[in-house]
């Protein structure tokens, strides 16, 4: 008994741990296993790694991280692509690996620019001194370009020796040169009191991202989500890492084997946060133009073919975020396994939605399900010849899959899930011509309004004015039919839908008497038990482009469609004016009145971004939209005193405008992309439709201007052929533009002329003001280049570091030396302080040519000549101009 009961206690006590211990096994059994191999010891360097598992961030995330401890010899990318490693840390010269087809993918990068450098025993200020020197570095990208520059400067070449990750090879002088991070060997030698200097790759104008966090490829396609996820884990764990580098310089020593001190964590710590956070370059962020210049660099150094650079596709490196709208297993699973999905649809509500006298499916409607069928593979059967009270019973009953376009209302919630709204229109009143104009339902109290029996309009009456007497019609034909025999004051419902029915079954003598604040929020609808649906409907939906979306719009709802319905009113009217004057003013007050109310739904209904309408004759702004009036931040009365292209920024206009407008005159629509300038200064891009609108007697009486805000898309293009810092073209820009700009120069029979130069001991301006002094310097030589070469065909490019190029033609070698000499004059003019050099302020040193253009083929046939001749003004004392000799 006594045993019975200590089995008992037993038992009690420890099965709350039992419990808890299980717990835990299954919660660690729902993350997903991924490991990190790192290419270097434990360190700062990875803290992004570390932060993220220490604060929960990969737990949180659904992965269970583990970090593969470094060893001399190792392949990164063999790890990851062997899946040894799921994840892995690389140097920059992975883009080559890349490029030469190894199947990988890049993920981020931990450091926008990279730390790495040389530790020398002397100091080095000129790449001829590295001549005969040892050098033990990891092949890294920035080490091999250094050389590489350094080969034409040196009598000997270099010796190359692979790293054994000991720092004693430089201590001891079995090396001369000392691959090395700035942010980590530094502080080791300072605490040893050993004597270095450091050769920068960034002061001789090289310069990349490092530390590419790679995926194989196999695996990003596989588990997109999961990349995505380590991603912004990752990202989120170097985001708290530079802001507590202490506590996670203790975390890293309390849980990794780490052979450096605290003190030398906390040192590079602080000197690791700029090579993370620089400037407004989001952490981890991938920028494609830096990618391409590192390529370019492989390229120098003889990683890659030049062929091999020009198919590169940065893109294609970056492993692509998991697409949003993508369907999942579940719903392609779905589809597989319901190929016909029942729709319930109105037969006659034209132009939306109706069947026609062939039994077809028609409409606005219509034409989206098309696409979706399209999408999805699926085929979606409408019903033909049920009324729409009866479809939204068979709805209710689940006889049906999901309802096309109906408005959310709180009845249909109970039962139905909605996607968002594809279309929306206002609810109007129509009556005769005698009824005078409503502005408030509630002027409809005891009076017989029709609407069509289960529709939105009738719920919205029913449960917000049920003081209007209902007279319930089966179709839109019929609620017409009952203003006009006097069954009904007016008519609730959809204006498209009620000006398409007059135009095709010619009925006349209504008008638009009112107008609601209430819309037809229109939306496809499914069955709350069926979430699976919905979100397939939803994705697709999110996947259409507005081309597309705005294809349908136009073939059944256009502004011509409703102009005609002006002309019949502009000719009722000048008959009564033609009888009697009185009736004339009442009728044009009246008819005024209408057409404003009329306009405002002409340009709603259009759904007309950013729409205006313009005088053909004075190309003056007579009406505009408020979008577009939000846009430009004018008013009206300021746009209406304004010609259409005083909005515009007028050197970015096309320059064959007047020719266009002559186009557009003559009874021809335009289309093409414009750049404007908003009232306080503020660029916009928009595309661009002029499209002409012809009177009743033909005549062309405005042009009506919309417009698409593509400004988010020009800035994208923008930022990827732009130089963050200088705002001039970088060197993606250069590859892409130079094969046609030399093409355009060989047309004319002209000379190109080139000038490479950099700025002389740029090095001394960042080691004694810091580097943001360093930017502002580089920002004002990029502005001086800029004046100094500002024709319209002349290119300024900032290739890296402070090296710059110019492209210019149409010019002989003797002006062209001599412009650029003024140039340097114009540096020097400005007096920028630069101790310890030979003028005490900065200069800069060029090396130029002018070639006939049919000897350039591409920028590789003239760069490295012009990089000797660069160099050739350095060792003449610098602050000049080398101009290359032809022979």
């Amino acid at each position: 008994m006594k045993l019975t009961s200590i089995c008992i206690y037993l038992i009690v006590f420890f099965s709350p741990l039992l419990l808890g211990k299980a717990a835990f096994a299954n919660t660690s059994e729902s993350l997903t296993p991924v490991t990190v191999q790192i290419n270097w010891h434990h360190q700062f360097q990875f803290a992004g790694f570390y932060a993220a598992i220490a604060k929960g961030y990969y737990r949180d995330a659904g992965l269970d991280v583990t970090i593969k401890p470094w060893q001399p010899g190792i392949n990164i990318r063999e790890e990851v692509v062997s899946g040894r490693a799921t994840f892995g840390t690389s140097y920059s010269s992975v883009i080559a690996d890349f490029i030469k087809g190894h199947p990988i993918k890049a993920v981020m990068t931990s450091f926008q620019y990279s730390p790495m450098v040389l530790l020398s025993q002397e100091p080095i200020t000129e790449l001829s001194q590295l001549s005969g020197k040892s050098v033990s570095h990891y092949n890294n990208l920035q080490i091999l370009a250094l050389l590489n520059r350094a080969e034409p400067e040196i009598e000997e070449p270099t010796q190359t020796y692979p790293p054994t990750g000991n720092l004693e090879d430089f201590i001891q002088g079995r090396v001369d040169l000392y691959g090395a991070y700035e942010t980590n060997e530094p502080f080791q030698l300072n605490e040893l009191e050993e004597r270095y200097f450091l050769v920068k790759p960034g002061d001789f104008g090289i310069n990349s991202a490092e530390d590419l966090v790679i995926v194989s490829q196999e695996f990003a396609t596989e588990n997109p989500e999961i990349v995505d996820q380590f991603r912004q884990a990752t990202i989120a764990g170097w985001q708290y890492a530079v802001t507590h580098q202490a506590e996670i310089v203790d975390y890293i020593l309390a849980n990794y084997p780490v052979i450096k001190s605290r003190q030398a964590l906390l040192f590079e710590a602080r000197a690791t946060t700029k090579y993370v956070r620089t400037g407004e370059i989001p952490i981890g962020s991938l920028d494609p133009a830096r990618l391409m210049a590192t390529a370019a660099e492989s390229r120098d150094v003889g990683l890659i073919t030049a062929k091999e650079l020009q198919r590169f596709n940065p893109e294609d490196l970056i492993a692509s975020r998991p697409d949003a709208n993508a369907l999942t297993q579940a719903e392609k699973l779905y589809l597989i396994q319901n190929p016909i999905i029942k729709i319930g649809n109105d037969i006659n509500w034209a132009p939306f939605e109706f069947v026609d006298q062939q039994g077809e499916f028609k409409g606005i409607v219509a034409d989206y399900f098309k696409l979706f069928e399209e999408r999805l593979g699926v085929t979606f059967q409408p019903v033909v010849d049920t009324k729409w009270s009866d479809v939204v019973s068979m709805m209710q009953s689940r006889e049906l899959d999901m309802l096309t376009a109906v408005t959310p209302t709180p009845e249909r919630k109970t039962y139905l899930n909605f996607t968002t709204s594809y279309l929306s229109f206002p609810m109007v009143l129509v009556g005769n011509q005698s009824t005078l104009f409503i502005n408030d339902y509630s002027e409809l109290a005891g009076k017989r309004v029709a609407v069509v029996r289960d529709y939105w309009s009738h719920e919205y009456l029913r449960n917000n004015h049920p003081e209007v007497e209902l007279v319930l019609v089966d179709d839109v034909t019929e609620g017409l039919k009952a203003v006009i025999n006097g069954q009904a004051v007016v008519y609730s419902g959809n204006l498209a839908v009620i000006n398409y029915t007059q135009q095709n079954l010619g009925i006349t003598g209504l008008q638009v008497v009112g107008q609601s604040n209430q819309r037809f929020e229109l939306a496809v609808a499914v069955h709350k038990d069926n979430p699976l649906l919905l979100s397939i409907m939803q994705k697709t939906l999110n996947n259409l482009t507005p081309e597309e979306k705005g294809q349908i719009y136009t073939n059944w709802i256009s502004l011509e469609m409703l102009t005609r319905l002006d002309r019949r009113q502009i000719f009722y009217i000048t008959l009564i004016v033609s009888v009697l004057l009185f009736l004339m003013l009442v009728w044009v007050l009246i008819y005024r009145f209408q057409k404003k109310r009329l306009q405002k739904y002409i340009y709603q209904v259009n759904d007309l971004s950013y729409a205006s309408a313009i005088d053909p004759k004075t190309y003056n702004t007579l009406w505009v939209s408020k979008r577009y009036r939000e846009l430009t931040g004018y008013s009206e009365k300021e746009l209406k005193r304004m010609s259409f292209t005083d909005a515009a920024n007028p050197e970015k206009m096309p320059r064959d405008i007047q020719s266009i407008l002559t186009q557009v005159v003559s009874g021809l629509s335009w289309t093409g992309e414009v750049e404007g300038k908003t009232k306080h200064g503020f660029v916009y891009w928009v595309e661009l439709t002029l499209s002409p609108q012809k009177n009743l007697f033909g005549d062309i009486h405005q042009i009506l201007v919309t417009r698409v805000n593509i400004t988010d898309k020009k800035r994208i293009e923008e930022l990827s052929i732009k130089d963050e810092l200088t705002k001039l073209h970088n060197r993606r820009y250069l590859t892409q533009i130079f094969p046609a700009e030399i093409r355009r120069i060989q047309r004319k029979n002209h000379h190109i002329a080139l000038a490479l130069f950099d700025l002389d001991h740029f090095k001394l301006i960042n080691d004694n003001y810091g580097h943001e002094f360093g930017d502002d310097i580089l920002r004002r030589v990029a502005d001086l280049a800029t004046q100094y070469f500002n024709r319209g065909d002349d290119f300024v490019f900032r290739l890296g570091g402070e090296e710059f190029l110019i492209i210019t033609n149409d010019t002989t070698t003797e002006n062209f030396e001599a412009h650029l000499q003024d140039f340097c004059v114009g540096l020097l003019a400005l007096k920028i302080e630069n101790q310890g050099t030979e003028h005490g302020f900065l200069t800069l040193s060029i090396g130029a040519g002018v070639w006939p253009a049919a000897e350039v083929s591409n920028f590789t046939d003239v760069y490295a000549t012009l990089d000797k001749a660069l160099y050739q003004a350095k060792h003449q004392g610098r602050n000049q101009v080398v101009m290359v000799e032809h022979r």
